[in-house]
């Protein structure tokens, strides 16, 4: 890879968290209810870099192709320290993947386009060195948070299945519970490592609708 594209990816990436570290003062709580996508860790590692999902590249046009159907847009983002607990070198079972501040944390070139940045909500995870974390919004409670209110629709989609977006998923429905917003999985946007089985035998077992 050229310098001048990892200087590009890791500046964008910078942006991100600046973006969403600013953005924390300023959602609205009190908001209608809205239209949210969350994309799980649609990121560069994940899709054909250090630990491709098999259908990872394939995903990404259909989620792009929705994105602007949406109100509102929430990235989850792996964002681990270099010496992460999941990693194989640290008696972890993964390669090195998603390392802050580098190319394969980046999201893929063009997923911003059209996007109204006022709109979007990047939410890492995996950042303490010592801790595992699949799933988004493991320790959100749903009278303690601002992303989520009463009626809204939510869809997921992303990389892996069975693993981050099945875990982010949930958290999802306790969270769903506990606000009250309506849940679907955009399947067509979804990518595994192994296979999509274990997501849709939670879908089934808890009626969560296809999104489509």
């Amino acid at each position: 890879m050229k310098i001048s594209h990892f200087i590009a990816a890791a500046a964008m990436i910078m942006a991100m968290v600046a973006c969403t570290e600013n953005k924390k003062q300023t959602v609205m709580t009190d908001r209608e209810p809205a239209n949210i996508m969350v994309v799980v860790d649609l990121q560069k590692d994940f899709i054909d870099g250090n630990l491709p999902a098999t259908d990872g590249t394939r995903v990404v046009d259909p989620i792009k192709s929705k994105l602007t159907a949406f109100d509102r847009v929430y990235f989850t983002l792996d964002w681990h320290p270099w010496n992460h607990c999941s990693f194989k070198a640290n008696g972890g079972i993964w390669p090195q993947h998603c390392v802050r501040y580098t190319v394969g944390a980046a999201l893929p070139d063009g997923i911003l386009d059209n996007l109204n940045i006022d709109n979007v909500e990047f939410l890492p995870k995996g950042m303490a060195q010592d801790k595992e974390e699949y799933g988004q919004f493991e320790n959100t409670k749903g009278n303690n948070q601002d992303l989520f209110v009463k009626g809204d629709k939510v869809v997921v989609c992303g990389i892996a299945a069975e693993y981050c977006v099945l875990e982010t998923l949930k958290n999802l429905v306790r969270l769903s519970k506990e606000v009250g917003f309506e849940l679907s999985v955009y399947l067509e946007g979804v990518a595994s490592i192994e296979s999509n089985e274990p997501l849709v035998t939670y879908m089934n077992e808890n009626n969560i609708k296809i999104y489509k």
